[in-house]
């Protein structure tokens, strides 16, 4: 297979990683990290104030009463889609447009308390305090706000903490002057018109599931969960109790999927609002636990990796010369599957000037026997210079780790940057690393085409193409690409000159040989006249 084949679909195959094999929206705003914070702001042009907790993987939106009415995933960490003006205003017109973001709650509200009893109702107006405690702590990982108001007599306290480097949220929840139990209300996946509703009863032997739009209780769960089915642009709800408290989930399927919580008027929870994928739900602690995500032969494969970045980073304390340490072993792991790729690559490009020779030599020539012929003397001059077609098929097989080793360093969650890169979760602010991205690609195309400059002339156009997609990168993943193409690089240039020398004297022996006697031209016999 040429190297003038292989790209095309590598490139192919290369873009339909990147766009998240189908996904619609548009790419990142290039741009800096997003510090989280929280900012106090007319979001939805009612009278009063919501409270925003912004950071590089969503946007949640609280009213005074802690309710969300805005739970925005970012499908790229680091997307700025708040604006600041001016006179110091905000622009939140991108998310409430939502042109390449999910609302989860779509219109709804998430963590409503509700009481019918008290007469605590979501959708009645209530007597509220402004916020208090509104903090955050990026060496905690935290973003606090407490939320009080007052309806019907009763109270209701929500001690709500943030974690901007994931998707969890801690609820705690105070009701005084209500009934014993109330409920907390979780809306969720806006855009999934029947997503999977499910829970887990504690000691339970499978999870409980709705299906459509049915309805359906399950008492003292382990978790309650809406989620699409997983990938990398799929999202889930989590409910999980914590520090004792006893829920119990009465679960909605269909297009208004919703977990109602019964719980104690003082209660404790954690929620997951995000992405339904293997690294997030792993950083996050939930692959654990029964039923809720089933790895495939990838994420499988991506669980090795992380485990194995995890006992790295144990060693070594930084989580960028983590990713250089797991570049080099894994190109040392996979060094003999490219030694076979790049001496069939290193043959070939030996081999081009006589494979053109020979094309040149039966360009205007379409007859059978002329076809057959020139079949014949490339299969000679494969064999002369010991060449395996076949080779080029090796470049495919270490495609399970490259695959899983791409969706393990794009979705993880680090908690420090490296060099002048101030978060390897994002992409390169300073865009020093795509720069090199482009350099070090180009250098590998001229190594592999470097008897064949046509070939480098047509295909180098391909790479400043892929320098855009190199910009939306996360830092960590360019920082892979970039060493594991210059070790690549220097396999190459190892390879090209053991098969030069070998070949050296190949063109030689070839050409000294004496000619090939030409086929006997065949008597052509009259067929006996009648």
């Amino acid at each position: 297979m040429k190297t003038r084949h292989l790209l095309p679909i590598a490139a192919l195959g290369g873009m339909l990683l990147l766009s998240g094999c189908g996904q619609t929206g548009p790419l990142p705003t290039f741009g800096k990290a997003i510090t989280p914070e929280w900012i106090k702001a007319d979001f939805d042009g009612q009278p009063g104030d919501e409270y925003i907790a912004t950071s590089n993987l969503q946007d949640v939106v609280f009213n005074a009463r802690g309710e969300i009415i805005g739970w925005y995933v970012k499908g790229y960490a680091g997307t700025p889609y708040i604006k600041k003006r001016a006179d110091g205003t905000y622009d939140f017109s991108a998310l409430t447009n939502q042109k390449g973001i999910v609302n989860m709650v779509a219109g709804r509200k998430a963590l409503a308390v509700e009481d019918k009893a008290a007469g605590l109702d979501p959708a009645q107006s209530a007597e509220t305090t402004t916020p208090t405690g509104l903090t955050t702590d990026m060496a905690a990982n935290r973003q606090d706000a407490v939320f009080r108001y007052t309806q019907g007599g009763a109270t209701v306290t929500k001690t709500v903490t943030l974690h901007p480097r994931n998707f969890k949220v801690d609820l705690k929840t105070e009701v005084t002057g209500g009934s014993e139990r109330v409920n907390v209300l979780f809306p969720g996946l806006g855009k999934a018109d029947n997503p999977r509703v499910q829970a887990y009863a504690q000691g339970g032997a499978q999870p409980a599931t709705v299906q459509g739009s049915g309805t359906l209780t399950v008492e003292n769960i382990q978790y309650a969960a809406l989620q699409e089915n997983p990938s990398q642009v799929a999202h889930a709800l989590m409910v999980l109790p914590q520090g004792g408290t006893q829920v119990n989930a009465t679960l909605t399927g269909g297009s208004q999927g919703l977990i109602t919580a019964s719980v104690p008027a003082s209660s404790t929870l954690e929620i997951y609002g995000g992405k339904n994928e293997l690294i997030h739900l792993y950083q996050s602690g939930y692959t654990d636990l029964p039923g809720l995500f089933k790895p495939n032969f990838f994420g499988q494969i991506s669980l090795l990796i992380v485990k194995l970045m995890e006992e790295m980073y144990k060693l070594i304390g930084n989580w960028g010369l983590v990713l250089v340490l797991l570049t080099i072993l894994l190109r040392a792991i996979m060094w003999p599957l490219m030694q076979v790729q790049g001496r069939t690559t290193a043959r070939m490009q030996v081999m081009q000037p006589k494979i053109k020779e020979i094309q040149e030599k039966y360009k205007d020539r379409k007859d059978m026997d002329s076809q057959r012929a020139m079949q014949a003397e490339m299969a000679q001059l494969y064999k002369d210079y010991n060449f395996n077609p076949a080779g080029c098929f090796s470049t495919f097989l270490p495609f399970p780790v490259l695959i899983a080793l791409w969706s393990t360093i794009r979705n993880f969650e680090f908690d420090s940057g490296f060099l002048w890169l101030p978060d390897l979760a994002i992409p390169d602010p300073f865009y020093l690393l795509a720069l090199v991205y482009l350099i070090v690609n180009i250098g590998q195309l001229y190594v592999m085409t470097r008897k064949t400059p046509e070939m480098f002339r047509q295909q180098a156009f391909i790479y400043l193409i892929f320098l855009y997609f190199a910009l939306t990168f996360p830092a960590g993943v360019t920082i892979y690409i970039i060493l594991s193409t210059l070790i690549g690089i220097g396999q190459q240039i190892l390879i090209n000159k053991q098969v030069e020398k070998e070949t050296a004297t190949i063109g030689q022996k070839v050409e000294k040989a004496p000619a090939r006697p030409a086929a006997k031209a065949s008597k052509t016999i009259d067929a006996p006249k009648k």
